[in-house]
C-alpha cells in the first residue's frame, strides 16, 4: 500500500518524504548510539574550580580551611603507643581574631588533649608566682613509669607535659597533705617543639625569685599558698631533691640552670602557709 502511495506521488512530494525519513533516521540513530556510549563509558567526575573548593572548605570548617596535620616527622598511619608520642604539627594562625586563627586554636586543643591522654597526663592544678608574673597549668603524669623505675620513659612522659605547662613528679602529694610536690618547668627550650610552645621559657625568670615570696597552687577544691624559704643550685644528676618530706607540706620548683643550658638545676623550696 505504501508503495502505491509513493508511486502516484509527485516528484517534489517524494523528495519531501525522503527528507523527513532521513531526518527521523538520523535522530533515531543519534539516540541509539548515545545510549550505547553511556553504558560503556564511566561518567566524568565533577571538577570544582579552586576558588569554589576553597569556599566549600571554609564553610565546612567554620570559616577557615582546616590545616593538614602530620603524625611524627613522616606521614604514617601506624598506630601510636605510649613509647611513641604523637607529634602533630598544626599550621600556626596569623591572627587569633580571624576564622583561620580559631580553627588552628581548635586543632591545637585537640592535639593537646589527645597527646596528654595518650601519655596518661592530667591537669592537676594551676601554678602562679605573682612576683615573677608566672602562671601556668601544672600537669601530673601517671605513676606507671615512676613505679616501674623506667626513668627514660618517665622523662619522655614529662617532656610531653612540659610542652603545655609545668609538670609535677608523679610521687607528689595533694597540696593540702603533708609531703612534697616537686614541679619542673623549662627555663629555655631544649628542642624545636618546646621552642614553639608557649611554655618553653616559663621558668626563665625563676632564678630571680627571693626568699619570702609567695607561690600559689590552685585546685578545683582549694587554693594553697607557699612561702619561699630557700633556693639552691644542684648538679643535674642530684636526685635527692625528689625525696619527700613527710613531716610538713613542701613545694619544690626545678628548672635547668644557667638559663640556656642543662648543666645544673636551680631549685626553689617553699613551705605551705598556715591560714
Amino acid at each position: 500500500m505504501l508503495y502505491n502511495i509513493i508511486k502516484y506521488m509527485k516528484t517534489h512530494q517524494k523528495r519531501s518524504v525522503a527528507l523527513i525519513l532521513a531526518v527521523l533516521s538520523i535522530a533515531l540513530s543519534t539516540v541509539f548510539w548515545s545510549q550505547i556510549f553511556k553504558n560503556f563509558v564511566p561518567p566524568t567526575a565533577n571538577v570544582i574550580p579552586a576558588g569554589e573548593l576553597e569556599n566549600e572548605q571554609r564553610t565546612a570548617s567554620g570559616g577557615a580551611i582546616a590545616a593538614p596535620r602530620l603524625q611524627g616527622h613522616n606521614v604514617s598511619s601506624r598506630p601510636l603507643s605510649p613509647l611513641m608520642p604523637s607529634m602533630h604539627f598544626a599550621a600556626s594562625a596569623t591572627s587569633a581574631s580571624t576564622g583561620r586563627g580559631s580553627a588552628a586554636s581548635r586543632a591545637d586543643d585537640r592535639q593537646m588533649r589527645d597527646e596528654l591522654q595518650q601519655w596518661e597526663i592530667r591537669e592537676a592544678y594551676s601554678l602562679s608566682i605573682p612576683s615573677l608574673t608566672i602562671r601556668a597549668p601544672a600537669f601530673m603524669p601517671s605513676r606507671r613509669y615512676w613505679d616501674a623505675h623506667d626513668w627514660e620513659t618517665l622523662e619522655r612522659q614529662m617532656q610531653v607535659g612540659l610542652l603545655y605547662g609545668v609538670v609535677a613528679y608523679p610521687n607528689a602529694v595533694a597540696p593540702d597533705d603533708r609531703g612534697s610536690i616537686v614541679i619542673a618547668g623549662h627555663s629555655s627550650p631544649p628542642n624545636d617543639r618546646a621552642r614553639d610552645s608557649s611554655f618553653g621559657t616559663v621558668f626563665a625568670t625563676l632564678p630571680d625569685i627571693e626568699i619570702g615570696e609567695r607561690i600559689v597552687l590552685r585546685t578545683s577544691r582549694a587554693t594553697v599558698q607557699y612561702t619561699v624559704v630557700e633556693t639552691m643550685i644542684v648538679p643535674a644528676g642530684d636526685t635527692s631533691i625528689l625525696l619527700s618530706q613527710q613531716g610538713e607540706s613542701v613545694l619544690k620548683l626545678i628548672t635547668c640552670y644557667p638559663v640556656g643550658s642543662t648543666k645544673d638545676r636551680f631549685v626553689v623550696i617553699a613551705k605551705k602557709v598556715a591560714l
